[in-house]
């Protein structure tokens, strides 16, 4: 399938197969090693982008909502079960502070 790759400044167009799968992700489209070098892509998923090489000797910089990607993967993790979403953090603890643990019958302190 021909499939563009735009920044609405430049794009580029390659040829791509795609295995089509009826699967829960928390991803739109899984690249490929074969697309990804043929493109000349350069991903960087700490920054949530990808950069190619246009046509025209410039950069195609393609930019991810960083917001739109958590509200994604929270939905995607609603329906799992044994999963359980964390709304809030807890509380930060003292140095000093001492935690209990109960194992059986006993317990015991660890400092």
């Amino acid at each position: 399938m021909r499939t563009t790759f735009t920044d609405d400044t430049s794009s580029g167009t390659v040829n791509i197969k795609y295995l089509v799968v009826n699967a829960a992700s928390t991803y739109n489209i899984l690249l490929g090693r074969p697309a990804i070098n043929r493109l000349g892509v350069v991903a960087s998923l700490r920054h949530m982008k990808i950069k190619l090489p246009s046509p025209e000797g410039g950069v195609i910089v393609i930019k991810s909502d960083q917001k739109a990607a958590h509200k994604c993967y929270e939905n995607s993790l609603k329906n799992k079960p044994g999963v359980s979403m964390v709304a809030t953090r807890p509380p930060k603890v003292e140095e000093d502070s001492r935690v209990e643990i109960a194992t059986d019958s006993r317990s015991r302190v660890l400092h």
